[in-house]
């Protein structure tokens, strides 16, 4: 009876939040859970703008070097399990609203940012982790990601937006490109200067850290540096059977990596959390579309993120797969294959470059289009008699 009682706790929390001031304490480990506020379905308003640009500029020092002269290393089984530990202790901590956990697993350490903590690497050994920031205290169930914020040009600043917009307990974010650890022989010819370039700056960037990365750092929102791998595009099959190469930095794709230890615990730990990853997609892969929506296969409602979000953009079509298209659902996404596991909702975005170019380059619609992606929906106030 006594657990009976504490599993309806935790479900009543998780669905509708605390009723008082602070969070219950969490059950023991691995069943802790985190506390969304009595009001998940509403709009936490009120963005720091002080606090955003503080953590962009730490966003942009940890994905230094991430482009070209990186060496991508995926955790080992003691490292993941390491790592999954670390993200559960400073979950549960964020949200009840504890002192960070005071050890981290080697070569990483968590940052105290204002009102967010980083999970992230050590400069001097940096392997392409990617990087959790955590809001604590009170924060919205969602899960925000961006894991190829180098080859989908743009995608971080959208995703921060929406990290800040939706009040989002949690944004994950890549600090390596997806392909930067393809095998050589496995891509095209143009591809060639860029290894040269990353193979010729290794051996100073390991003497000196990522101080000798300055071009990368000028140059991370351009788009894809490094060529994709030749052969089918992981994005576009939607086919768990079609043979399409997996490169390691993938981290969407990838069935080992920081970071979808991270997201695999994160979704473990707080049942009925959402997620949105945030992609990009050529123009010329779905002409006159500028948002696909899906949700990979999982029990979100992609329908009614699609419905909110066409107001929010403008001349061009928000489409929802697999209804209006049949590519980029990211039904073979590996966080979305574990969302599914779990019984979680996962959403999949995909933007248009011409979109994500025009998000980036005007503030109030980028806020707008944030603004709009609100994976909990809200109910809509009744008209006016």
């Amino acid at each position: 009876m006594k657990s009976a009682r504490l599993a309806g706790l935790v479900a009543t929390t998780l669905l509708f939040g605390c009723g008082t001031p602070s969070c219950p304490k969490s059950p023991p480990a691995p069943a802790a859970a985190a506390c969304p506020p009595a009001e998940a379905s509403a709009m936490m308003t009120g963005v720091d703008e002080e606090a955003t640009k503080a953590l962009e500029e730490r966003l942009a020092k940890l994905r230094k070097g991430g482009r070209r002269t990186i060496t991508y290393k995926a955790p080992t089984d003691a490292e993941e399990r390491a790592y999954a530990a670390w993200v559960r202790d400073a979950l549960v901590a964020a949200t009840e609203r504890k002192e960070p956990p005071k050890k981290a697993p080697a070569g990483f350490s968590l940052r105290v940012l204002g009102d967010v903590w980083l999970l992230e690497e050590v400069r001097r050994r940096k392997r392409g982790a990617g990087v959790v920031v955590m809001r604590t205290g009170r924060a919205r169930p969602i899960f925000v990601e961006a894991p190829h914020t180098f080859h989908d040009a743009g995608t971080l600043p959208i995703a921060l937006a929406v990290f800040e917009a939706q009040a989002a307990r949690v944004l994950l974010v890549n600090t390596a490109h997806r392909y930067i650890d393809r095998p050589a022989d496995a891509t095209k010819d143009a591809g060639a200067k860029d290894e040269k370039a990353a193979s010729g700056s290794k051996d100073k960037a390991a003497e000196e850290g990522d101080e000798v990365d300055e071009k990368d750092e000028a140059d991370d929102e351009k788009g894809a540096a490094v060529e994709e791998p030749a052969g089918v595009d992981r994005d576009e099959a939607d086919d768990p059977n079609v043979a399409a190469p997996v490169v390691a930095s993938d981290v969407a794709h990838a069935e080992r990596s920081f970071f979808h230890a991270a997201h695999r615990e994160l979704v473990a730990l707080v049942r009925g959390a959402v997620t949105v990853q945030i992609h990009g997609f050529r123009d010329d892969k779905s002409e006159g579309t500028g948002v696909i929506v899906s949700a990979a296969k999982t029990n979100a409602d992609a329908a009614a993120l699609a419905a909110r979000l066409g107001p929010a953009v403008e001349g061009t079509k928000v489409r929802l797969y697999p209804t209006d298209v049949s590519i980029l659902g990211g039904t073979i996404n590996q966080q979305a294959r574990t969302c599914r596991e779990l019984g979680a909702p996962f959403f999949h975005i995909e933007i248009a470059r011409t979109l994500r170019d025009g998000l980036g380059a005007d503030k109030q619609k980028r806020a707008r289009f944030a603004a709009a992606l609100d994976p909990i929906f809200a109910q809509p106030k009744p008209p006016n008699p």
